[in-house]
């Protein structure tokens, strides 16, 4: 990223966050910008030197391939909540942006599979608290008690959504369990993923009952 035509720009979404926290395998690249740009001379330049091919443009905003990889250039003129990060001369947000992405995508449009199993790997780094408070910092006038429900919110996913993890296959039955706990505790952090064990019924029952403080 030391292309003086993507200067501006810094890697986001599921990429980013597999560089940092090695849960999942992404190759597309989410290129967003804090600034606006000229399309039409950005997408000249990507064609010259890139060979990008064009699928999708508008004010601010390309969407294409290189080489057969999903690139996305966008401006998303929001504050970073930490500082970019530099790992071998590619730019990145830190977690906190990246969950504060992940959360404002799932609240507006909570279908896409790997948003919610980005945020369940990402509790076993960041607290629920942390994540939101993260989105708060990042969009100020979205209403952070509109996360929450929408985590609990399952029925619009789209299950076909091709999901290839680093560590075998992932469970639903473990992202669903690992959303509720972090809703019923949001300051705490938890274990891996695949370290779960599988609650039965009646347990994962009592677990919510005591959260929400119908138990003893």
């Amino acid at each position: 990223m030391n292309d003086e035509l993507l200067k501006d720009f810094f890697l986001v979404g599921g990429t980013a966050l597999s560089l940092q926290i090695g849960h999942r395998i992404s190759i597309d690249l989410d290129l967003f910008t804090m600034v606006s740009f000229d399309d039409n001379q950005m997408l000249s330049g990507l064609e010259d030197k890139y060979k990008f091919q064009l699928d999708y443009q508008s004010k601010n905003t390309l969407k294409g391939e290189i080489d057969g990889v999903k690139v996305d250039l966008i401006t998303h003129n929001y504050p970073l909540v930490k500082p970019l990060l530099n790992s071998d001369g590619v730019r990145m947000a830190s977690p906190d942006d990246i969950a504060a992405m992940k959360l404002n995508a799932i609240s507006g449009n909570g279908t896409r599979l790997k948003d919610f199993i980005d945020i369940a790997y990402l509790s076993s780094s960041m607290t629920l608290s942390q994540m939101v408070d993260a989105y708060e910092a990042k969009y100020s006038s979205r209403n952070p008690a509109m996360v929450i429900k929408a985590l609990d919110y399952h029925r619009d996913i789209n299950f076909n959504e091709p999901i290839e993890m680093l560590e075998g296959k992932y469970k639903w039955k473990d992202i669903e369990q690992r959303l509720g706990q972090i809703t019923l505790h949001p300051t705490k952090m938890f274990n891996q993923i695949y370290e779960l064990k599988p609650h039965t019924q009646k347990e994962e029952k009592q677990s919510r009952n005591q959260g929400l403080g119908l138990s003893r």
